[in-house]
C-alpha cells in the first residue's frame, strides 16, 4: 500500500510526484474530492477536466473524475490536449479547469494543474486550500454528472489560428517535433496543403524522457531544418506550455524569443524577475516572482497582453492567460523573425544551479551584506547590481537548489562574476552531517586563503583555529560578502553556459 504524503507532492505552483510511489489513483480521487469541495464553496458546480497523452494520466484522470462526482460536481470531460486547451475551455465555460500532466518532468512523474474560470493558474493560497481539504477529509458530498465534450478541441484549434493570423507577415517553412506530446501544431490545423509545415513527430505518445525540449535532445529537429532548408524548427514539452525554437543554425534563447514576441504587443509586459533587461526596450516591464501563477496574476492586474518567462513559457492573455506553445508556434509560422531579431540588443547571460541544504539561510546571509542602493528587487530572492552587470540569486521553488543568473554586456565580466558567485554559494552551503571539527585539506595559518576551494571536495574551518587567522580571503564574493565563521563547501554544480543572446541557446529549466 502506498502511503500518501501531501508534503511530497504539493509544490510551489502545482501538484507533481513520482507515479505510483508518491501519487497514485487513490491520491487522484482524493484530490478530486478536495477540488470539487473547493469549487462548490468558492466558484461553480462545474469543472473542466483534461489530460496529457500518457497512460498513467488516463488512469489518474479517471479517478480524479470519480472524486469530483462524489462531491456533486458536473464534470465536463474535454478529452486529451494541452494545458492551455483546458484553461481555454474552462474560461469559455466560466468554471475551474484541471489538467492531469507531468509537463516537462520525467515520464515516471505525474501531477495536476488547476486553473481559475478566468484561465490563469491557481495561486499558492488556493493550492494551500486544496491541500488542507485533502488532509482534513472535510469533503462535500453529492451526486455529480459527466458531460463528454471532446469536440471542444476543434473550437480551440480554430481560435488559435484566427488569433495568430493578426500577426501574419510572411509564410515560413517550419519543421515541428511535438516529442509525442499534445501540442496542436500540425497540417490539419492550418487547413492548407501548402502550409510548408513538416511534422517529424515519431509517435503520438512521449518519445523522449523527460519530454523537455532541451537543445541536446533536439538534434533530429536541427538536422531536419537544415536538410529541408526550412526557416525554423519548433519543439514542445508534453503539455505544450513551453516551446523551443531553432532558427538560423542555432537554438534561440528564451530571452531572445521573449524580446521577439514583445514587439507584437503594446502596453505593459509581465515578465518573471529572471528575464533579460533587454525586454525593457520593447515596453514597460512588470516583473514578478518566478512561476506561472504569479506571472499571470500580475498580467491580469496590470492589463498586460503578453506575459512570459525565459524558460519557454509565453502567454498572449487575450487568447487565454496561460502559456501556449502551440499559439506561439503558429505566430512564428507567419512572422518575419529576422526583422524582429535584429532589434534585440546584444547581451550576455550565464545561469548556474547549485545543490544545497540551507538555501534560505544562504539568501539571508547574502542579503545582509548588500547596501539597499545595490538591490534592484527582492521579489524572488535578490536581484542586485554589480558594476555594469546584474546578479539574481534565488532559491528553487521545488528542490534544494540555489539558482543564479548573471547578465551583462561583457562576456568576460559576466563569467568572472558568475565564478565568484559560485564560490560564494558553495562556501555558504553547509552539509549538516559534517562534524564541526572535521578538517579536509591543509590550511596554512600564516597564509590565509592558501587552500583553494577548487582543489578540494570539502573544506571545514575548525572553530579553534579562528583565533589565529581570518578566512575573509576565502570569501571574496562579487557582492562584497565577507563572513569570519566556520564553513563547509560541498556539492556539485550544474552550469548553463552563458552565451551572447544573439548567438546561442540559453533557456532556463523552470521550476
Amino acid at each position: 500500500m502506498v502511503i500518501i504524503r501531501p508534503e511530497k507532492v504539493f509544490k510551489r505552483y502545482d501538484i507533481r510526484g513520482k507515479y505510483p510511489e508518491e501519487l497514485n489513483e487513490e491520491f487522484a480521487k482524493r484530490i478530486g474530492k478536495a477540488l470539487g469541495s473547493l469549487s462548490l464553496k468558492n466558484f461553480t458546480d462545474e469543472i473542466v477536466v483534461c489530460k496529457d497523452n500518457k497512460e498513467s494520466s488516463r488512469k489518474l484522470k479517471k479517478k480524479l473524475i470519480e472524486g469530483l462526482l462524489s462531491t456533486g460536481i458536473r464534470v465536463v470531460d474535454i478529452g486529451t490536449g494541452p494545458t492551455d486547451y483546458a484553461a481555454y475551455s474552462g474560461m469559455k465555460r466560466g468554471c475551474v479547469s484541471v489538467e492531469t500532466t507531468s509537463s516537462h518532468m520525467p515520464l515516471n512523474f505525474n501531477g495536476f494543474k488547476f486553473m481559475y474560470p478566468e484561465g490563469n493558474a491557481f495561486v499558492n493560497s488556493d493550492l494551500e486550500k486544496i491541500k488542507q481539504l485533502f488532509r482534513s477529509n472535510d469533503f462535500i458530498r453529492g451526486n455529480g454528472s459527466v458531460e463528454k465534450k471532446e469536440d471542444m478541441i476543434e473550437e480551440y484549434r480554430r481560435r488559435l489560428v484566427k488569433f495568430s493570423e493578426d500577426f501574419f507577415e510572411r509564410q515560413n517553412k517550419v519543421v515541428v517535433d511535438r516529442l509525442g506530446g499534445t501540442a496542436q501544431l500540425d497540417k490539419d490545423i492550418l487547413n492548407n496543403p501548402d502550409t510548408n509545415l513538416i511534422d517529424i513527430t515519431k509517435d503520438e505518445t512521449p518519445s523522449i524522457d523527460p519530454p523537455n525540449p532541451k537543445p541536446e535532445k533536439l538534434d533530429r529537429l536541427a538536422k531536419k531544418v537544415e536538410e529541408e532548408d526550412a526557416d525554423l524548427g519548433v519543439a514542445f514539452d508534453l503539455d505544450s506550455d513551453r516551446i523551443r525554437v531553432f532558427y538560423d543554425g542555432r537554438f534561440l534563447s528564451g530571452d531572445e524569443l521573449f524580446c521577439i514576441l514583445a514587439q507584437l504587443t503594446d502596453g505593459p509586459i509581465a515578465a518573471s524577475i529572471d528575464t533579460t533587461w533587454a525586454l525593457e526596450q520593447f515596453g514597460e516591464v512588470k516583473n514578478t516572482r518566478i512561476g506561472d501563477p504569479f506571472l499571470m496574476e500580475e498580467a491580469m492586474n496590470c492589463g498586460a497582453k503578453l506575459a512570459g518567462e525565459p524558460n519557454g513559457h509565453y502567454a498572449f492573455t487575450e487568447f487565454v492567460p496561460y502559456p501556449s506553445g502551440t499559439l506561439v508556434s503558429l505566430i512564428l509560422h507567419g512572422l518575419d523573425i529576422e526583422k524582429r531579431l535584429r532589434k534585440v540588443p546584444d547581451i550576455y547571460i550565464e545561469r548556474k544551479n547549485f545543490e544545497v541544504e540551507n538555501k534560505g539561510e544562504i539568501i539571508d546571509k547574502i542579503g545582509g551584506t548588500l547596501p539597499e542602493s545595490r538591490i534592484i528587487s527582492d521579489l524572488d530572492g535578490l536581484k542586485f547590481r554589480h558594476g555594469n552587470s546584474t546578479v539574481l540569486v534565488r532559491t528553487s521553488g521545488n528542490s534544494e537548489k540555489i539558482r543564479i543568473v548573471v547578465e551583462g554586456k561583457g562576456k568576460k565580466d559576466v563569467q568572472h562574476i558568475a565564478r565568484r558567485a559560485e564560490e560564494a554559494i558553495k562556501s555558504l552551503s553547509v552539509k549538516k552531517s559534517t562534524p564541526k571539527n572535521q578538517l579536509v585539506g591543509e590550511v596554512d595559518k600564516k597564509r590565509p586563503g592558501s587552500t583553494s576551494f577548487r582543489k578540494i571536495k570539502k573544506l571545514v574551518i575548525r572553530e579553534d583555529l579562528l583565533a589565529n587567522y581570518t578566512i575573509k580571503n576565502y570569501l571574496k564574493f562579487p557582492f562584497g560578502l565577507t563572513k569570519n565563521e566556520g564553513i563547509t563547501m560541498d556539492g556539485e554544480t550544474e552550469q548553463s553556459a552563458g552565451r551572447e543572446i544573439k548567438n546561442p541557446s540559453l533557456q532556463t529549466e523552470g521550476e
